[in-house]
This record gives structure tokens, C-alpha cells and sequence, in this order.
């Protein structure tokens, strides 16, 4: 198991599995119903299966390339982005309903972009703007949630 432990997709694949299995499992006690009239297990049971599947399908890629991960030494476990990007998730929450959903987004994705190991300040800036167009369109335009866009709106 040493070679499979420093496999990130593998063990990400198995996440997913068991995640989806979960999921699955659980929704079996609930009416599933049928696509036209959805009972209460369908969504999960639905969910379930995907995250399985897709599980199945990282994991056996992970198989495949176990070769390159054997090779290699692993990168280890660090600390210092998985804080950045809760500490980024949480500014973005507070921020939301005070700064507006653009500045939040601005926020967020700069934030977020700390914690990358290859910092590459126009793709970010590009990822910032077709993020902010795009969760405008959908939710303030599109599903017309009551959301302010900026401070000043």
C-alpha cells in the first residue's frame, strides 16, 4: 500500500466511492419515484450514483498512472493552502450580503489564488472576471435572486 498511499487520485477515486456509496445507500430507505414525479430519495439516490461512478473513473486513473506516482517522492501534506482557502471561503460569506457579489468574487479568487504553488496573476485576473460575469448571469439575472451586485447597490 506504500505506492497506492502516495497515489492522490486513487485515494481521491476511493473518497468518492464511499462518499457516493454513502449516498446511496442512505437514500434507499426513501420513495424514489420516477424523473417526471421525483420522490424525496431520488436526488440522493441519483447523486449517489454519479459520485460513484465518477469515483470508479478517478480511481482507475489513478491505477493507470500509479507508475508516475511510484516515481515520485510525494509533495506532502501542507497546511498553509487548505487554510487559505477555508479562510477565503469564510471572507467570501461575510463579504457577500455587506461588499456585494463582485467584490466578494474579487476577494475570493485573489485570495484563493495564494494558495497556489504556480501564481500566474493574469490567468487569475481572467478567472476573476468571467467568474463574476458568469454568477452575475445566473443569479442575480438569470434565477433573479435578491443579491446585491455591488456595495453601492
Amino acid at each position: 500500500m506504500n505506492g497506492l498511499s502516495k497515489n492522490k487520485d486513487f485515494i481521491a477515486g476511493l473518497m468518492f466511492v464511499a462518499i457516493g456509496a454513502a449516498f446511496w445507500y442512505g437514500a434507499g430507505n426513501y420513495q424514489l419515484g420516477s424523473a417526471a414525479r421525483m420522490g424525496p430519495g431520488w436526488f440522493p439516490s441519483v447523486l449517489g450514483a454519479i459520485m460513484t461512478f465518477l469515483g470508479v473513473l478517478i480511481a482507475a486513473l489513478g491505477l493507470k498512472n500509479q507508475a508516475k506516482w511510484s516515481a515520485t517522492e510525494g509533495i506532502g501534506w501542507t497546511w498553509r493552502p487548505v487554510i487559505i482557502l477555508t479562510a477565503a471561503v469564510v471572507l467570501f460569506g461575510f463579504a457577500l450580503p455587506t461588499l456585494g457579489m463582485i467584490a466578494a468574487i474579487i476577494m475570493l479568487t485573489f485570495i484563493s489564488g495564494v494558495a497556489a504553488h504556480d501564481k500566474e496573476y493574469k490567468s487569475l485576473a481572467m478567472i476573476t472576471v468571467i467568474m463574476c460575469i458568469f454568477c452575475a448571469a445566473v443569479f442575480v439575472w438569470g434565477l433573479k435572486l435578491q443579491m446585491k451586485l455591488f456595495p453601492w447597490s
